[in-house]
């Protein structure tokens, strides 16, 4: 019997392994699909996630009071800032900002509307921005109420209607 065919063997067992060994015991395919991000059997690429911030007003079909988790913020500039803060609820980040210490500075805010980011300003600086304060744009008004974990962030939209989410506003 010649070798090749064992070695070739043991080689394909090895890379075979190698390929399960990012599941989890017990974890069924789809399960691993799920927890990578694709469905069992699709090979595509994930969707771009748009990273630029808008600094316009929010398109009309967009809905305002849908907040979408701020994913990917890379692109994102707060301006010049002393701290910052970020509203999470349940794990989901929804809101980032920052300001400068200067109470007659502007912050800045950023929401994800429609798989978009869109820039926010508040004024009062960094004291107010800790304090919860009013985030303003062109369609969309945000209230940060609260601090730490008791808090909440109500966003309207250009009709006047709102929705509450509790959630955590932390700061830096």
């Amino acid at each position: 019997m010649s070798r090749f065919p064992i070695l070739a063997l043991l080689a394909g067992s090895s890379l075979a392994l190698a390929a399960c060994s990012g599941a989890q015991e017990g974890e069924s395919a789809e399960d691993f699909a799920a927890r990578v991000g694709t469905q069992s059997g699709e090979a595509s690429a994930p969707a771009p996630v748009e990273t630029a911030v808008m600094v316009a007003p929010v398109p009309a079909g967009v809905d305002v009071l849908a907040l979408e988790q701020l994913g990917n913020i890379s692109a994102v500039d707060l301006g010049p800032r002393d701290g910052g803060c970020t509203f999470a609820s349940d794990g989901i980040e929804m809101l980032i900002a920052g300001a400068p210490a200067d109470p007659a500075s502007a912050g800045r805010g950023v929401i994800r509307l429609g798989g978009k980011l869109y820039q926010l300003s508040s004024a009062g600086g960094l004291n107010a921005l800790r304090q919860g304060t009013r985030f303003s744009g062109e369609g969309v008004t945000v209230d940060v109420a609260g601090s730490g974990q008791a808090a909440t962030l109500t966003v309207t939209d250009g009709g006047g209607r709102q929705k509450a989410v509790s959630g955590s506003w932390v700061c830096a």
